[in-house]
């Protein structure tokens, strides 16, 4: 949340009851947040659960090295990937998710498809969702 020193929201926030406030002497602090809309607003805890069993396990994405965009467009579509081979999700959800506008959102799915993160992808303007594909595995060859 990077409050650091402001004392005066630690202390908003503790009065509107969100969290309570740390013990100042101990490092590292440690937070406890009251409010459980919070902890459970959308996009909700499975996505959540997802995405943090992606960070553990990055497959079937890979990353590009560069551009922090891109990288937090491929975390937000990794939250929102499934077991079956086309994946979806709201172009609003993405877009809020990803911190952009809907164009520019789609100029970086392109730039996914370029760097072989994504195979594909395409918007449905009436239902408004968007749907990707990952690229297929690589078959390892013996050696």
């Amino acid at each position: 949340m990077r409050l650091r020193q402001n004392r005066e929201v630690w202390l908003e926030l503790a009065h509107a009851g969100w969290l309570e406030l740390p013990d100042v002497r101990t490092l590292p602090w440690q937070v406890r947040l009251l409010d459980a809309t919070v902890l459970d607003q959308a996009p909700g805890r499975r996505i959540r659960c997802r995405a943090a069993d992606w960070a553990l396990r990055p497959v079937p994405l890979v990353l590009p090295a560069t551009a922090p965009a891109l990288r937090l467009t491929a975390l937000v579509l990794a939250a929102h990937t499934g077991a079956r081979p086309e994946h979806s999700t709201d172009m609003d959800i993405l877009t809020r998710l990803c911190g952009r506008s809907p164009q520019q959102t789609g100029e970086l799915l392109d730039r996914l498809v370029t760097t072989r993160t994504l195979r594909a992808w395409h918007h449905n303007r009436e239902t408004d969702a968007v749907f990707w594909q990952l690229p297929q595995p690589q078959a390892r060859t013996p050696t």
